[in-house]
């Protein structure tokens, strides 16, 4: 039945693409309307990366191609035309950016950094008239790449905040669409967190690596889990350790709690 309804889907939500449908319905994520499907052209738009150092961190210049030409019209998805993820070579540096776009279709950011060294860059933009695109690309700013140690698993709550946040990925399978599910309390009385805001277009962001940041999976709380928590449903490519960011707002301030987890 999934598939069938994939198939006949001819409209879809501008802010979650993933969701679609064979009617104008209002998306069960965000509400909006779904709009017509335009006719996607399945193929990749390379980036390419610029990176410069400067006395705080780095400037990244990032420019989408289709064949000689740079992109300039982008669909807005979660608010914005352009995701960007930048990890630490030790996963102990997470920044979720956004690269503003320049007058000439070239997308920049100034990022501060904690020290010269290797990081990873994980783009997400959907071009307009194109297919989601996901690019990943490792950077220096001085430092040379090397292999860290494998971070120690850390799976015990957080308190982030004021919200406690703890988590049970014990569901979570290769190649299974299984729950991982977030819970947001009260860390004096145990009670629920109810007051979160939208956070670019949704409840929360779930950024998922594997330590050798060979992958990255972005992910957002699905919305028809009625268990207690919010619960993201991300597929696993392969068995190992993985470091993951939750992101969430509350009262204005965007929170992020980091663990660490071991999918069998």
């Amino acid at each position: 039945m999934i598939a069938l309804l994939l198939l006949l889907a001819q409209y879809y939500c501008v802010m979650h693409p993933d969701r679609q449908s064979p009617t104008p319905e209002p998306c069960p994520v965000c509400g909006m309307r779904m709009v017509a499907m335009p006719r996607a052209r399945y193929e990749t738009y390379p980036v390419d990366l610029r990176v410069t150092p400067t006395t705080s961190g780095a400037r990244l210049r990032l420019s989408v191609r289709h064949g000689a030409a740079v992109v300039r019209r982008f669909a807005i998805v979660h608010e914005r035309p352009m995701h960007l993820f930048i990890v630490g070579a030790d996963l102990e540096f997470f920044a979720h950016e956004h690269p503003a776009p320049q007058p000439d279709g070239v997308f920049m950011l100034d990022v501060s950094l904690p020290g010269p060294g290797p990081y990873m860059a994980i783009a997400e933009f959907v071009p307009q008239g194109g297919a989601p695109q996901t690019f990943q690309q490792m950077f220096t700013t001085g430092e040379a790449f090397a292999r860290p140690a494998a971070p120690a698993l850390d799976a015990a709550a957080k308190t982030v905040d004021g919200v406690r946040v703890s988590i049970d990925a014990t569901p979570v399978k290769t190649g299974e669409a299984n729950p991982l599910v977030i819970h947001l309390d009260d860390p004096a009385t145990g009670a629920p967190v109810t007051d979160l805001q939208p956070y670019l277009g949704a409840t929360a962001h779930l950024l998922m690596v594997p330590i050798d940041l060979t992958e990255a999976i972005h992910g957002h709380p699905d919305e028809q889990f009625t268990g207690p928590g919010i619960a993201f449903t991300p597929l696993i490519p392969r068995a190992g350790r993985y470091k993951l960011w939750v992101q969430f707002q509350r009262g204005g301030t965007v929170s992020t709690a980091a663990f660490v987890v071991e999918v069998p």
